[in-house]
């Protein structure tokens, strides 16, 4: 990923000892993670009678940080002389925060300073943002309602894995978002299930989506509770709408809602296909209605295992925000496996989830192919089948669509549709 780097010396004289000051610096647009570095000398050598080498501490400087807001992030004192923080994770000590542009501050400790004084190198590194293929989980049960695992247990499972990020949502409940975890390696994102006995929703992306309780009893006061958890910033997934046994029955043509659940994990294969079919039909209505999967992960049972399926987003990073938005704006795909086949598809810039003007040519690139594998590129006019031959793994095309209102893929392996894109869309 793109850095880039600033470097800055601040000379602290004896007269500061035991104060706390500011350093400022400028944090530039589109950072994911910033990084700060110092060194200082901090102990003197001498020798002594007979040999001995006799250490002493002249200097302690101390760390901690501030935010582009006057926010505190953290501190870390003199044991570290390397910190990181981004919002999809920190060092120790240090919160989970947006790394938003503007003027940041160091905040130096001059615990201890010699006479007559000390000269501190600061590193301050900028990791960019860009897009990045990640591969999670939209929707997963613990502890805090009928799964069998913590929160933290199915985060580190799930990173075991190979996941980037996952959601936890809970049924009807987000007490787990409010003392989420910081695993290393992957996102925990907050999310809860909206359950009610004519159906389901995902509140993705907000640790809080509702004050009042859960409960309605009309279709009315059901669109109402997801209305003031999309007010409050929620992500709304209507969850497995077509499932024979907790359906959505609350209609799916009235808007109010963000994304459909296409695949989920412990839905009987009819539901999806009926559920695919629907979705294919209101595309080529014209309307932009993104889709995900989720495993609906309760505990290790044959179906709805962590993973499967897999939602593949493109994000920016793996900030929460970043991921959120890719879902929001259908960014990506879903998968039948983790390990399955990579897509990637542009037209004149635009990627799944976004608008090319009318007739742009589109570059499509599938990995991970097998032999017998059958790629489908599928319009509201017409229907393209490619079937791989033996020992693919790679294949490239470039199409041009000039009446359609919308290109997406699919990939059938062994009789089943094992990766549904969302649509590039054209003006």
């Amino acid at each position: 990923m793109k850095t880039s780097q600033i470097t800055f010396q601040e000379y602290i004289p004896k007269t500061k000892e035991r104060t706390y000051y500011e350093l400022p610096f400028s944090v530039p647009e589109n950072v994911c993670r910033i990084d700060i570095e110092y060194a200082y000398p901090r102990h003197r050598e001498t020798s002594g009678a007979d040999g001995v080498t006799l250490r002493q501490e002249v200097n302690i400087v101390d760390l901690a940080l501030r935010d582009a807001h006057g926010g505190y992030v953290g501190a870390s004192g003199s044991d570290r002389t390397h910190i990181y923080v981004s919002a999809f994770e920190s060092a120790q000590g240090y919160a989970r925060t947006d790394t938003d542009p503007g003027e940041w501050a160091i905040i130096v400790g001059a615990y201890k300073i010699e006479d007559p004084g000390v000269t501190v190198a600061y590193t301050v590194t900028f990791t960019y943002r860009e897009r990045v293929l990640l591969k999670g989980d939209t929707h997963m049960h613990t502890l805090g309602s009928d799964g069998c695992m913590s929160v933290r247990d199915t985060a580190l499972t799930a990173k075991s894995l190979g996941l980037d990020y996952i959601f936890i949502t809970d049924h009807n409940n987000y007490a787990h978002n409010l003392s989420a975890p910081d695993v290393p390696g992957i996102t925990v994102l907050p999310g809860t299930e909206w359950t009610h006995y004519d159906g389901h929703a995902g509140l993705l992306g907000v640790a809080r989506p509702f004050g009042s309780a859960f409960c309605v009893n009309s279709k009315e006061e059901a669109w109402a509770k997801l209305a003031e958890a999309r007010e409050n910033g929620a992500v709304i997934v209507l969850n497995h709408p077509f499932c024979p046994f907790c359906g959505w029955h609350f209609g799916m043509d009235e808007g109010g809602y963000d994304v459909i659940e296409l695949v989920n994990g412990g839905a009987v294969a009819d539901a999806s296909e009926k559920c695919l079919a629907w979705w294919h039909d209101r595309l080529c209505e014209g309307k932009k209605i993104p889709v995900i999967g989720g495993s609906d992960f309760h505990r290790p049972r044959p179906y709805g295992q962590i993973g499967l399926p897999t939602t593949a987003l493109y994000a920016m990073s793996r900030a929460p925000r970043d991921i959120l938005a890719a879902v929001r704006g259908g960014n990506g795909y879903l998968t039948l496996d983790r390990d399955a086949p990579t897509l990637w598809a542009e037209a004149d810039g635009a990627i799944l989830g976004e608008t090319a003007p009318a007739g742009a040519e589109t570059v499509i690139r599938f990995e991970g192919l097998r032999g017998g594998d059958v790629i489908r590129i599928l319009t509201d006019r017409d229907t393209e089948e490619i079937v791989c031959v033996p020992d693919v793994y790679r294949i490239e095309l470039t199409r041009a669509f000039p009446a359609a209102r919308f290109v997406r893929f699919e990939l059938v392996r062994q009789g089943k549709t094992f990766l549904i894109s969302n649509p590039i869309y054209f003006a």
